[in-house]
């Protein structure tokens, strides 16, 4: 039986090492997009539904304050849950 040599500049190895690294680009991907699921609840963070809404840290405290936007604090986080986002702003829409 005969030994092939393999390195990285054979067309073998190249293919292989560009699969690799584009797998790795895919789940570093997928691991800052997923959210998971608590209870079948996507949970959003602060900073998520400020970009959503567009508004500040400070307005959404406001929300919060007031009641306008319910929250979850879990282990001293703040959680949303986007389906409470959703229906506020289909609330908030003007037809």
């Amino acid at each position: 039986m005969e030994h092939e040599i393999v390195n990285r500049e054979t067309p073998e190895m190249k293919e292989l090492i560009s699969g690799i690294r584009e797998m790795t680009k895919r789940l570093k991907e997928i691991a800052e997009t997923h959210r998971p699921l608590f209870g079948g609840e996507i949970y959003l963070t602060g900073r998520e539904v400020c970009e959503r809404l567009f508004i500040s840290p400070r307005t959404l405290q406001d929300y919060q304050d007031k009641g306008i936007i319910p929250y979850t604090q879990i282990a001293g986080k703040v959680l949303y849950r986007l389906s409470d986002i959703n229906h506020l702003l289909q609330m908030s829409c003007r037809k």
